[in-house]
Order: C-alpha cells, then sequence, then structure tokens
C-alpha cells in the first residue's frame, strides 16, 4: 500500500499579514523616534543665549576652611551659580559625584561657606572637583532646568 503525503497550501489570511506589517511599522517608527528624541537635546538659554557660551562667564574660587570640614565658594565671575557639584576622588581612582544642595546659590561678588562631609567609604577623598551648576531656561518654554558647566571646574588636592 501506498501512503499518500497530504500537503496542505493553507498561508496567511490577508487580514492577519495586513495586521502583522501594520505592527512592524509602529515598531519600527517607535524606535527611530526614541532613537531621534535621543540626539535631540532641549536647548537651554541664559540671557537669551545658549548656556553653553555662558559658562566661560564663571568664574569662582573654591577654598577648604575650619580644618578642611567647611568648603567656602567665592563667586567672582559676571553670571549667578545656581548650585555646585562635587566630584570626589580617592586614591584607588574611584569617584563619586553628588549635588551641593545645601548651598544652592552663590549671586555675584558672594562668598558663601558650607559644611560639607569630605567622605569616600570611610575615608577621605584624595581629591576633589567643584563643577558650577547655572540654571536656563529651555528655550521656547517657561521651564526652568539646571546645566553643569563641566570644562569650568576646580579642583583641590587633598593630600
Amino acid at each position: 500500500m501506498k501512503k499518500r503525503c497530504i500537503r496542505s497550501n493553507k498561508g496567511l489570511s490577508p487580514v492577519i499579514a495586513t495586521v502583522l506589517l501594520i505592527m512592524l511599522v509602529f515598531v519600527l517608527f517607535a524606535l527611530i523616534f526614541l532613537w531621534m528624541k535621543g540626539l535631540i537635546s532641549e536647548q537651554l538659554e541664559k540671557n537669551e543665549q545658549a548656556i553653553e557660551n555662558i559658562c566661560p562667564s564663571v568664574n569662582f574660587q573654591i577654598d577648604l576652611v575650619d580644618e578642611n570640614s567647611y568648603l567656602e565658594v567665592i563667586n567672582r565671575g559676571s553670571v549667578n551659580i545656581y548650585n555646585l557639584e562635587i566630584k570626589m576622588s580617592d586614591y584607588k581612582g574611584d569617584s563619586k559625584l553628588y549635588d551641593l544642595e545645601e548651598i544652592l546659590s552663590v549671586s555675584i561678588g558672594e562668598t558663601k561657606k558650607q559644611e560639607v562631609a569630605f567622605d569616600m567609604n570611610g575615608a577621605p577623598p584624595k581629591k576633589i572637583t567643584v563643577y558650577p551648576v547655572l540654571l536656563g531656561s529651555i528655550k521656547g518654554g517657561m521651564t526652568n532646568k539646571p546645566y553643569t558647566c563641566m570644562d569650568m571646574g576646580q579642583t583641590l588636592n587633598l593630600i
């Protein structure tokens, strides 16, 4: 007796194929949108200029005072400093970055002193770098957003 193979000629129905193609288009659109959103950032302005162009106007001096437990900040520039970020580095090369939220702002010509606990996993850091943070407005909007001037950081060696 011969066995006969039954072959099915059925495929995807046109409705299911159309739905799958539409879903594929939406997924590709979402991926491209998220990718482009990451490339195009919000432009921040200060005094009607791009905030990156204001960073060179920042001029400040930092010192450790009172047995290295207080950070003193003197704003000698022509722009108000909204906040400070501190990067501490230890002897192994590890680093930690945090906001110095207590000072909040240092106006032009103002000096502020703030107690800071310099601690890197139970040991004092080898050096600290202080970065100024400016407050800019989003172009075309009414919202303010902080911007860290990473090129304007000042370093203190604590050796």
